[in-house]
Order: C-alpha cells, then structure tokens, then sequence
C-alpha cells in the first residue's frame, strides 16, 4: 500500500479544510478505476451489519438506492464503512429475471460480504440471483448533510468513536489528549479507538483525515453516548477523484 502526502488549503464555510495528512493511494484508486464482479442479493442488514452503524443508518444511505455488503478485499478492514459505490449492470447473469440487475445506481455500504471476490456486492435488498457488475466507488451524495459522531461505551480514559455521513471515508483520526495530537486505532466494526486516556474533561477535540489526504479539525461538545453528535463540518468536494 503507497501512502503520499498532500499540502494544500481549502475553505469550507468559516472552517479550514486542511489537504496535509495521509493519501491512501489503494482507496483512492478505488474511485479512479470500475471493479467487474458480481452482485447477489442477502436482504440487509439495517444499519446492524459488520460497520457497526446501528439502527438507523446514517442519513446518507436515504440518498442511495439501497444499502450494500461489499466484498472483503475491498471493505480493506472496515476502512470503507460508510462509503458509496456506483454499481452498473446490463442485466447479464443467472436467476429470477424480474431481479436482474440494470443501469447505474448509487449505494451505501454498512455491511461486509466475507465470501464475495473483489468488484462485487451483495444488495441490501430481496432478491434472486448472481448478475454481472462493475463497482467504482463515488464520494457520497451528501447534500447538506453534515459529518455527525458517535460514542459507544466511552469515558475519559476509553474512547470509541464512529464518524458518520463523511462524503469521503476517513482512515486516520486524532484525538487532543491535552498534550498533542494522538493517533486513535481503528476497529474492525468502523470505530476509532482511544486507550491512553484521560482526555481533558469537557469538548473533545479531533482530527481527521480523509483517504485523498483532506483534514478537518474539529471540537465535540462532550462524550455522550449512543447519541449522534454534529458540528455542522463536511469534506469538500474532490473533483479528482472522478
């Protein structure tokens, strides 16, 4: 895996969107390049799947056609919890032709396929059969929605935490434990953890870093847990990665 850095300063609303972490150049080349595989059909999973969303998924998903479980080369270890995918078919494959699967639809991942091959997805909804895809993954159709947090089991000397609604999947977050910036791990249901605790008591403060390298800064009102929290922040639009 290549990991770049990229510098540059973009302005979001009154926030500055700094371009100084990591690029994860393997995610990103997930956007660059379609993926020819196949898509299933499971059902889903509701927001209860391997990323660990909850009931209900994050805002997003209302904004696709439909939830996916997405292969496990390409899930690379929850990393892409939460990121959206283009699917395209001709209808090719085997099964009940009424599921057959047709033109270009966008999707949200929340769930993992552990059995499906590279450039396939199993659909979050019922249906018959195996129908030949191509994937290409695609920045999420945020709108107006906003990044929101949530903590899960979390005190001041244990945090985990989950980024929810991010137009682009993050894969390094920091957390201010009063004395600088340390690097949380990443758990394989999507969450950030933080174990060298205590944090200070009040605001919590994070950094995070997209897969293309944009950071956002950002300060939470305080740990409160299962419930979703916003600052009203978001990833701007990357334009290379199309």
């Amino acid at each position: 895996m290549r990991v770049l850095v990229c510098v540059g300063l973009v302005l979001l609303g009154s926030s500055l969107v700094q371009s100084l972490g990591q690029v994860n150049t393997q995610l990103v080349n997930m956007y660059k390049h379609t993926f020819n595989g196949d898509a299933t059909y499971y059902g889903g999973s509701g927001g209860g799947g391997a990323c660990g969303f909850r009931s209900p998924n994050p805002s997003v998903a209302g904004k696709t056609k439909m939830t996916v479980a997405l292969n496990r080369p390409q899930f690379t270890n929850s990393v892409m919890c939460g990121s959206c995918w283009q699917v395209s078919g001709s209808g090719h494959g085997s099964g009940n032709a009424a599921s057959a699967v047709t033109g270009s639809f966008v999707v949200f991942v929340d769930n993992l396929c552990p059995e499906c091959a590279q450039g396939s997805v199993d659909l979050g909804v019922s249906g018959d059969g195996r129908w030949d895809v191509g994937i290409k993954a695609v920045e999420c159709p945020v709108g107006n929605i906003k990044i929101g947090y949530r903590f899960e089991g979390s005190n001041p000397y244990y945090i985990k935490l989950q980024v929810r609604n991010s137009r682009i999947p993050v894969h390094v977050m920091e957390i201010n434990n009063g004395h600088g910036w340390q690097k949380m791990s990443h758990d394989p249901s999507g969450y950030f953890i933080f174990t060298s605790g205590p944090i200070p008591d009040g605001p919590v403060r994070v950094r995070l870093t997209a897969i293309n390298g944009h950071q956002i800064t950002d300060t939470i009102s305080g740990i409160v847990n299962d419930n979703v929290a916003g600052t009203g922040l978001q990833f701007p639009h990357d334009p290379s990665l199309h």
